[in-house]
């Protein structure tokens, strides 16, 4: 050791240092309401005895907190400074043992997703969150429609919409556009004016709204010649196999097309306002286990498809 240099303390000269963590509460009960009523009132004591432990915890430090005023208490500088340690501590604290108490408890995750949604979307990038969470046992309800969260026993239920549902938190997930995308051989035939009539429209018929969108494009297919669907998976399939062109959310194709199994039939695009979220209602925002989902969902959701 080089002479002059101060040895650090073992343990237990730190411990005899510190205040007691009882007074160590009562500081930070009553720096974070500036208000000895009711400071005193949240930790169940009355206001006399939180005075007490006060002055010891300043007794202790030998430096004054507080100043006492008629409307409540002010802080020194030393107070002020204090706070912003016992403040990030108790938070620290209570953040590892949330985590313990967590991992401790097997807890059970509902989730409705969109049958599109969770096949090209959510499942190939859900091992991020189980490989975080193994004490969460994940349940998921796949469905074409959703389900009603307020009375079905869903927790999170990712869903298509503009952002707006009464009473519950919704976490955007993706900003999607409506895309015409194939394969590349079709997109050849495409090019191809006489070939074109021939190449087969595929159709969500739940969502016809977006193939209407695309009806006055020359360069797509208009003919007899269409295929429908009931959900976009399907018809996604469908023109990952070269049966024609799909018309598609971009967060639905973006992986597909990140790896050239499907191509984009023509540069034309356009939003439609709607979006997918993660929509919990603020009951069921209270349980661990769903927000530590939204937690990771709001990490990893920038780096999803068509988020930008």
């Amino acid at each position: 050791m080089t002479s002059g240099s101060a040895s650090p303390l073992s343990s237990s000269a730190l411990l005899a240092r510190l205040p007691s963590t009882r007074l160590m509460l009562a500081f930070d009960v009553s720096a974070r309401h500036l208000n000895l009523v009711r400071a005193a009132e949240e930790l169940g004591i009355t206001q006399g005895a939180l005075s007490r432990q006060i002055r010891a915890l300043e007794d202790h430090l030998g430096v004054r907190l507080f100043e006492r005023h008629a409307r409540g208490l002010r802080f020194t500088q030393e107070g002020e400074l204090l706070y912003d340690f016992t403040r990030r501590g108790f938070e620290t604290l209570g953040a590892g043992i949330g985590r313990l108490t967590l991992r401790a408890e097997r807890q059970t995750l509902v989730l409705s997703v969109a049958r599109s949604f969770a096949l090209r979307v959510l499942i190939p990038r859900l091992a991020g969150f189980t490989e975080a969470h193994p004490h969460i046992h994940l349940s998921l309800d796949i469905h074409r429609y959703f389900a009603d969260i307020a009375s079905s026993g869903v927790d999170v239920s990712v869903r298509l919409g503009g952002g707006d549902w009464p009473d519950c938190r919704a976490l955007r997930l993706t900003r999607d556009c409506i895309v015409p995308v194939c394969t590349s051989a079709i997109r050849e035939q495409l090019r191809d004016p006489a070939a074109r009539p021939r190449v087969p429209l595929l159709r969500n018929i739940e969502r016809d709204d977006a193939s209407l969108r695309v009806e006055g494009l020359d360069e797509l297919p208009h003919g007899d010649q269409r295929i429908d669907f009931n959900d976009s998976a399907s018809m996604l399939a469908a023109a990952e196999a070269s049966l024609g062109v799909a018309i598609s959310r971009s967060s639905l194709v973006a992986d597909a097309e990140s790896i050239g199994r499907l191509v984009r039939a023509t540069s034309w695009e356009a939003r439609d306002g709607l979006d997918y979220y993660a929509v919990c209602t603020e009951r069921a925002y209270c349980k661990p286990a769903v927000k530590a989902f939204l937690d990771w969902v709001e990490g990893v959701a920038p780096a999803w498809p068509a988020r930008s």
